[in-house]
Formats: C-alpha cells, sequence, structure tokens
C-alpha cells in the first residue's frame, strides 16, 4: 500500500511537472510569433550579453537581417511596419539611419525612425554594412512591430570581432613621440607626433587610430593621406582631446604603394583634476542617482562665490569629456541648479559632472549612473540638455546638439 502511495504522488508530480512546462511553452510563444535571423561571413563569436556564440563579423562588412512572422493585416491595411533599432555593446541605442552617421568620436546623430514595411508574409530582409565607427562587442539588433502595437517585437544578437591580417611590413619603422620625446603615454589634450621611416619614397601614406573599443578614427581632415619624402619619410600629428576616452590606441600607417602596415600605440589618459575649495555639488533628483536614459538628473551646487560663472562638463563613463554651457550662481547665495537630459545615444555607466566657479576656482565633482532604457525610440527629436533657469520644476531648456558632426575638433578639455 505504501509502494501504491508513492507511484501515485509521483505520477501526480510528474504530470503537474509536465502542465507547468507546457504552460510556460504556450506562453513563450503566444506572446510574440515574431523572429530574427541574422547571417554574417563568418562564423560564430562569443557574445557577452547572452553568454553564449552570436554571428560575427568584421568592420567595412556587410550582414543580412531576415525579419519574419510579423503582423499581415487584412485589406486595406495590408504589411505591418517594423521600426529597427540598434543596442551597441556599451549600452547606446540608434536606429538603423543614425547608425550610419556616426564619426566615431561625438556620435550624436538624430535618432529619425524610419519604419520598414513587411511583404505580405510578414517578412523583411536588411543588408547592413557595419562601418568602422562601430566599435567591437556584441549588438543587439530589434524590430517592432507598429500595426501590433510592440506585441510582435524580436531581437537577435551579432558580434563585431577584430579583422584583418597585419599585412608586410617591410622595413617600416613607426614612432610615437611627445615633444620630440618617444612615448607610449600622453594625456588629453596633447598633441601626439608620428614618424615613420622605410615607406616608397613618394608613396601615399595612409594612417588612422583605432580607439580602445575598436573604433576607427580618421585623423583631421588633410591628413589622412600624407606623402613619403623622396628617402621614404613621413610624418604628421594628432591632438587627442578630452572627446577622445582614455585607454590603448593604436596607430596604423598604410603606404599606398608599397603595401607596407605599420603600428604605434599609445595609452592615452585624462588630465589630473583635484577637487578644490569647500563647494558642493550634488545630484538631488532622482534618488539615489541612478535613472535610465531618456532621464533627467537635477544636480545642486553650492558655496560657490555669489553672481560667479560656474563651468560645467561631463566625465563619460570610458573617460571622454564633454563640455556643457556655463550657469551662474545666485547673485545673493551662491546657489544653482542644473538638469540634464541625457537620451539612448549616450552609454550607460558611471558618468561625473564637474563643477568649477570661474572667480573662486573651486572645482567639485557629483557622480551618478545611467542604466539601460527599456523604451523605445518614440521621440524623433531626443538630444542631450541642460537646464539653467535653477527651476527644477521647468524641463531643460538648452540643447547639446553637436553643431558640425563633421569637425572632429569642435570639442575640447574644459579650462581649469
Amino acid at each position: 500500500m505504501k509502494r501504491l502511495s508513492l507511484r501515485l504522488w509521483f505520477a501526480v508530480g510528474l504530470s503537474i511537472v509536465l502542465v507547468l512546462t507546457f504552460a510556460i511553452f504556450i506562453y513563450g510563444t503566444s506572446a510574440s510569433q515574431a523572429r530574427i535571423e541574422i547571417f554574417t561571413p563568418h562564423g560564430l563569436a562569443p557574445c557577452a550579453t547572452i553568454d553564449a556564440p552570436a554571428p560575427a563579423i568584421f568592420q567595412t562588412q556587410t550582414l543580412l537581417a531576415r525579419f519574419d512572422y510579423y503582423r499581415v493585416l487584412a485589406p486595406p491595411f495590408g504589411p505591418e511596419p517594423v521600426e529597427v533599432d540598434i543596442t551597441f555593446p556599451d549600452g547606446r541605442i540608434f536606429t538603423i539611419t543614425a547608425a550610419q552617421l556616426l564619426d566615431g568620436v561625438i556620435d550624436m546623430p538624430t535618432n529619425v525612425q524610419f519604419a520598414r514595411f513587411t511583404n505580405e508574409a510578414g517578412q523583411l530582409s536588411l543588408n547592413l554594412t557595419v562601418p568602422g565607427t562601430w566599435p567591437y562587442g556584441c549588438y543587439q539588433l530589434t524590430g517592432r512591430g507598429l500595426s501590433s502595437g510592440g506585441a510582435n517585437t524580436a531581437s537577435a544578437f551579432f558580434v563585431v570581432i577584430p579583422g584583418g591580417r597585419p599585412g608586410p611590413n617591410g622595413n617600416v619603422i613607426l614612432r610615437a613621440t611627445l615633444n620630440g620625446q618617444d612615448t607610449n603615454v600622453i594625456q588629453q589634450g596633447q598633441i601626439l607626433e608620428i614618424d615613420g621611416r622605410g615607406f616608397i619614397g613618394g608613396e601615399l601614406v595612409s594612417f588612422w587610430l583605432t580607439a580602445p573599443d575598436g573604433t576607427v578614427i580618421d585623423f583631421p581632415p588633410g591628413q589622412q593621406v600624407v606623402q613619403a619624402s623622396a628617402n621614404g619619410a613621413v610624418s604628421t600629428s594628432f591632438q587627442f582631446e578630452g572627446k577622445n576616452p582614455v585607454g590603448r590606441y593604436t596607430v596604423t600607417a598604410l603606404g599606398n604603394t608599397s603595401g607596407f602596415r605599420a603600428f604605434a600605440h599609445v595609452e592615452l589618459r585624462s588630465r589630473p583634476v583635484t577637487p578644490r575649495g569647500p563647494a558642493r555639488l550634488s545630484v538631488v533628483v532622482p534618488a539615489g542617482a541612478t535613472a535610465p536614459q531618456r532621464s533627467i538628473f537635477y544636480a545642486n551646487g553650492d558655496l560657490f562665490f555669489p553672481g560667479e560663472r560656474v563651468d560645467l562638463w561631463l566625465t563619460m563613463p570610458d573617460g571622454a569629456v564633454r563640455g556643457f554651457p556655463s550657469t551662474f550662481a545666485d547673485p545673493v547665495a551662491g546657489q544653482f541648479m542644473v538638469e540634464l537630459f541625457l537620451d539612448e545615444r549616450l552609454p550607460v555607466g558611471f558618468y561625473q559632472l564637474t563643477a568649477q566657479g570661474a572667480v573662486s576656482q573651486q572645482l567639485v565633482i557629483a557622480t551618478f549612473t545611467v542604466t539601460q532604457t527599456t523604451d523605445t525610440i518614440a521621440n524623433p527629436q531626443p538630444v542631450p540638455q541642460i537646464g539653467l533657469d535653477n527651476n527644477p520644476t521647468t524641463p531643460p531648456d538648452q540643447s547639446f546638439v553637436d553643431p558640425n558632426p563633421a569637425d572632429s575638433n569642435e570639442y575640447g578639455n574644459p579650462d581649469e
């Protein structure tokens, strides 16, 4: 009797497990039938986001994304329009169009959304070329069906990996110097000098930088190609500014005729900043100084000289610096309030807001954390903003817009 009872309990337990398993399967399949498949010219590579392999691709190559099982409506409505965006390894989110317009440094094109329509079978194919301005790492491609109100949403992952072989170097030597001295360390704001020897006399030599995250940055306009001297020597320079993230950079020189390729490496570091004076700065909203992208952060400054100009700048998670418009302390109390709206085009992570009094020279730093948003890109015009009206009840009133995306020198280090 006891043995029969155990068998009975085992049968009941097994039935419960099967029922639960079936229910979970039904929920998972009924939540969204949409699916995305990604095809690349290479095999698989580890994707840290999902802790599993994903299709791999090199910069400058093209992948194929196949969207399937999206909604097809009866006439006259027709196929479902699908919005597509890309989440970068550092948490930035761009629409397909904006992602092709990145400059590799400021990366602030407007996220204008454009919907692609599926065919009458609910399918859509997109060819996406990976530019050099996309860093290495794991990406998430997401398609949201508009006719279904976002219910038909699917995602797929791919990995941008380092590619290409070093190539022949002949007898080429590339040297990095600072003020004429060999160096492998440089600070933001300093000029790196590059000297090369061993190219073919008179040939054109191309230069580019590979940033710590794998982003490829051309030298300033007019210097991507330098003509070697009669004895095969070349020289050029590049100024690292606050907008450049800290870390290990690789300078590449390629002889356009010889095919000779040479490399130099340099470590970029931030300039030291030391707080000074009794001034205070703190992020007072949101609570805990942590919020997702597309949030407003309020920072309060105190104990500055009454009425003095206060210069502000933001240090990004990768060490890059962005200058903001200055504000002014209250003419009586020496206080101010600023508002920062940070949208999905900025990376997630740990930020530092620095304020410095122009007269008092007091310098103080506040910290906060930006996390990943779960919102769709619904507003085509959101931009990082800063409010300077000292009124936390009003929205930010000054847009932080890159006025000239083609000019990579427009942002420098703030004066100390």
